[in-house]
């Protein structure tokens, strides 16, 4: 005879059902055009259960008819699932790329980072195009964008921290940030 282990279901603060989940992942979707895979339910839950607490809202259901009904707070709602991964020269083979890019088509008027964050990436283009053209005031704009907007707050300051720069080479600290 064997025994057969079945999970115990997780105790929620909120109710919360797979039906609530493809609500997230539809409005989402249609708002921000954001696919979520089906792994992240979990995440959807911890995110949105700290709006259910601000809110005072006692479901999940009852959250996203007032989410529907509510422009202010489908922002909060979409801030809440994006995620801001950033960090100067992420990926730095894209960087790679925009260099010979630049070098091979000098001509270039515009660049759009769609995913600017909190300003790590867009910042890492300025960079790169201030090194190609060896100037600090070539005739390229850049335009920044997110489609969150609390991070794209922290992106217009401008200022970060010693441990965000820490892992640029020497000569980019003191080029760009000294």
């Amino acid at each position: 005879m064997t025994a057969v282990l079945q999970a115990s279901p997780v105790q929620r603060e909120f109710a919360y059902s797979r039906r609530d989940f493809e609500r997230v992942k539809k409005l989402l979707f249609s708002q921000a055009g954001i696919n979520l895979a089906d792994s992240k339910d979990a995440m959807v839950y911890s995110r949105l259960a700290r709006r259910l607490r601000v809110l005072n809202i006692s479901s999940f259901k009852a959250y996203l008819t007032f989410v529907a009904q509510n422009e202010e707070e489908m922002e909060h709602f979409i801030n809440a699932l994006t995620t801001n991964l950033t960090a100067f020269f992420r990926e730095p083979h894209h960087f790679d790329a925009l260099s010979a890019y630049l070098q091979a088509n000098p001509n270039v008027k515009r660049i759009w980072c769609a995913a600017s964050s909190t300003g790590e990436e867009p910042y890492s283009i300025a960079m790169t195009v201030a090194s190609v053209f060896g100037s600090f005031s070539p005739k390229i704009s850049i335009l920044a964008t997110d489609i969150d907007s609390k991070v794209l707050h922290i992106a217009r300051e401008g200022v970060y921290s010693q441990s965000s720069i820490a892992q640029l080479s020497l000569q980019h600290r003191q080029q760009f940030f000294y």
